[in-house]
């Protein structure tokens, strides 16, 4: 995996600096104390994201264009990682979490979706195919995706009109990293674990994959916001 990515977006790079979880605003950490990166960014408190990262003294305000590289699509998981335990004569024996590539690639093409769909023709800022001047390039990665139940394709269930029931679809890790167009320096970093709705439904391949849109969207719809915020400022 590209050593940028293996450093949120979406929910990217800017939502670090204007976010908030809470009542309290996101700010850089200050102070002979302040959790700093080997490449100088600066731990970020009070971020939307679970963990963020951003470079002080930053001109937000330059940046006009936006450029989504490709999103890389894994079903990598932390070395730590125990997956799920399947029962396989309740489950079958091809049942698997694992999803196939073209699943991956699916989800690498609705994230391209999502973005457009939000920086449409009514957005103050411009979508471009390559890096360059007053860009900001957003690298994004989607992985450890934890599934709360096997494909549906792949269950016992599926093929015997049973049905399988959790409380969510589970869930899957945005990493990314906002770069400067022109010189390549990393500004941002973030790093946010997105899941669907809590609530016990059937566990199906057409609720996943709307699941799977809703977290896109919040990603970049936030993302969006915080880009607006410190154009503001």
């Amino acid at each position: 995996m590209n050593n940028a990515i293996t450093a949120m977006a979406l929910l990217l790079g800017l939502t670090v600096v204007t976010a908030c979880t809470n009542s309290e605003p996101a700010r850089l950490q200050q102070g002979v104390d302040a959790e700093t990166t080997k490449d100088g960014l600066v731990k970020v408190d009070h971020s939307k994201l679970d963990l963020s990262y951003a470079r002080p003294n930053v001109d937000w305000q330059k940046y006009t264009k936006l450029y989504f590289a490709p999103v890389q699509v894994t079903n990598d998981h932390p070395a730590d990682y125990k997956p799920p335990r399947i029962d396989r004569r309740a489950e079958g024996l091809n049942a698997t979490y694992d999803l196939p590539p073209e699943a991956l690639e699916k989800m690498s093409a609705q994230f391209q979706t999502t973005v457009k769909d939000v920086f449409n023709s009514e957005q103050p800022f411009e979508l471009v195919d390559k890096a360059g001047a007053n860009t900001l390039v957003i690298e994004a990665a989607v992985t450890d995706i934890r599934l709360s139940a096997p494909i549906e394709s792949s269950r016992r269930s599926y093929n015997s009109m049973g049905r399988t029931y959790t409380e969510s679809s589970g869930s899957m890790m945005l990493l990314a990293v906002i770069k400067d167009g022109e010189t390549g320096e990393v500004l941002a970093k973030a790093a946010d674990r997105g899941q669907g709705f809590q609530q016990w439904r059937q566990n199906t391949q057409v609720f996943n994959w709307g699941d799977v849109k809703t977290v896109y969207r919040r990603w970049v719809n936030d993302f969006k916001n915080a880009l607006m915020e410190a154009g503001a400022k």
